[in-house]
C-alpha cells in the first residue's frame, strides 16, 4: 500500500522523475540523499548488478498495475534490484502511430526504487498521463533513446540505473537514493508533433474584448473601446485538442502582451522568434496566467484580459505625502496577452 506521503507527492513529482535535471542537490547536513533509501543500504552501494527485466512482469489484476519479481510481489524478491546500464523490454506491442525522434508522448507509469520495493509515484490511481518531450535535453536519456521506434498502445518496462538517471544527487523528494536503480513501467498512449503555434478549433470570442489580428511577426491586439476588467478574463480564440494543462507542468508558450490602458506592446516572444518555457500554477508566473492558462489544453490560443491586481500589483497607496515607488514597472496597469499553449509537460 502507498502512503500518503506518496499520494501527496505523486501529483507534483510525475513530470519532475523523468528530469535529470531536477534532482535536488544533497543538504549535507545528514538528511541527504542516501536517506531515502531503504535500511541496510550500505550493502547497495557495492551490489552487484543483479537486475535482468526477464524476471519481472506486471499484475494488472488488481485496481492499479504493480510489479512483480519472478511471479511475487517486487517487494519480497531478493533486493535490491540493480542494473548495470539501462534495459527496456517490450510487453504488450501497439498497433498505433510510432514515435519519432523529438515527439511528445503521452504515457500512463508506474515507477519503482530498485533498492526498497517502494512504489515511487503511479499515474495510474487518479487515470492522469504525462507528456514527455523528447527534445528535452533534460529528460532521462533511456526515454530520449529508447522511446522513438515504439508506438502507441505498447507497455514496456524499463530499468535504469542510478549513474544513467538522477546519478550521485539521487532525488530525496521522489525517495531515491544516489545508488537506487528505478523501474518503469509504461503504457505509450498517445504521440505528436511538436507544435509551432496554436492548433485546434476556432472559438468565436465574447463581445467587448480585445479584438486579435494575426500576422507575421505574431498577433496584433487592438484594446480600443475596451473596458477596465474586475476581474480576469479568460477567451480561447482556438481550443486546443491535446491534453489540458496541470498545475506544476512545465509549459512551453508563444505570447504577447500589451497594456490595456493605451495599447503599447511590453513584450512579445514571438519577436524574439523563439517560444519561451516556465512552471505553471505553482506561482512563478503572474496570477492570471497561473489562474487563466491551467486546464486550457494544448494546442489553444487564448486571450486574457488580466486586472492589475492579477499582474505586477497595483500602484502604491500615497502615505504621508509620500509614494513609494513601484515594485514593477507594469504595477497599477492592466494587461492583455495573447498566448498559445505549444506544450507542456
Amino acid at each position: 500500500m502507498r502512503s500518503p506521503r506518496l499520494r501527496y507527492l505523486a501529483a507534483a513529482a510525475a513530470p519532475l522523475i523523468f528530469l535529470a535535471g531536477c534532482s535536488p542537490e544533497s543538504s549535507g547536513d545528514g538528511d541527504d540523499a542516501a536517506a531515502t533509501s531503504a535500511p541496510g543500504d550500505d550493502a547497495a552501494t557495492s551490489a552487484p548488478p543483479n537486475g535482468d527485466l526477464a524476471d519481472i512482469a506486471v499484475d494488472t489484476e488488481g485496481d492499479e498495475p504493480a510489479l512483480t519479481w519472478d511471479d511475487e510481489p517486487f517487494s519480497d524478491g531478493d533486493l535490491p534490484f540493480v542494473a548495470a546500464g539501462t534495459q527496456t523490454r517490450t510487453l504488450t506491442e501497439g498497433d498505433g502511430d510510432e514515435v519519432a525522434e523529438g515527439d511528445e508522448v503521452e504515457v500512463q507509469y508506474l515507477a519503482v526504487n530498485g533498492t526498497s520495493g517502494d512504489e515511487l509515484v503511479s499515474t495510474f490511481p487518479n487515470d492522469e498521463s504525462v507528456t514527455l518531450a523528447l527534445g528535452n535535453e533534460a529528460l532521462f536519456p533511456a526515454f530520449r533513446e529508447g522511446l522513438p521506434g515504439t508506438a502507441v498502445g505498447d507497455e514496456l518496462l524499463m530499468a535504469i540505473p542510478a549513474s544513467e538517471a538522477f546519478g550521485e544527487a539521487g532525488n530525496p523528494q521522489l525517495g531515491v537514493g544516489p545508488t537506487d536503480t528505478v523501474l518503469f513501467y509504461l503504457a505509450v498512449q498517445n504521440t505528436w508533433e511538436p507544435l509551432t503555434e496554436a492548433q485546434g478549433e476556432e472559438v468565436e470570442p465574447e463581445e467587448g474584448l480585445p479584438t486579435v489580428t494575426m500576422g507575421d511577426a505574431g498577433p496584433e491586439i487592438d484594446v480600443e473601446g475596451v473596458e477596465a476588467p474586475e476581474q480576469l478574463v479568460t477567451q480561447p480564440l482556438i481550443q486546443g485538442e491535446r491534453p489540458e494543462v496541470v498545475a506544476g507542468q512545465t509549459i512551453r508558450v508563444h505570447y504577447t502582451g500589451v497594456k490595456l490602458s493605451d495599447g503599447e506592446q511590453f513584450d512579445s516572444s514571438w519577436e524574439r522568434g523563439e517560444p519561451t518555457e516556465f512552471p505553471i500554477g505553482v506561482g512563478q508566473v503572474i496570477a492570471g496566467w497561473d489562474e487563466g492558462l491551467v486546464g486550457q489544453p494544448v494546442g489553444s490560443r487564448v486571450l486574457l484580459v488580466v486586472p492589475a491586481e492579477e499582474a505586477y500589483g497595483e500602484l502604491p497607496e500615497e502615505t504621508e505625502g509620500q509614494t513609494a515607488a513601484p515594485a514593477h514597472e507594469l504595477a497599477g496597469e492592466d494587461l492583455v496577452f495573447v498566448v498559445d499553449i505549444l506544450g507542456a509537460s
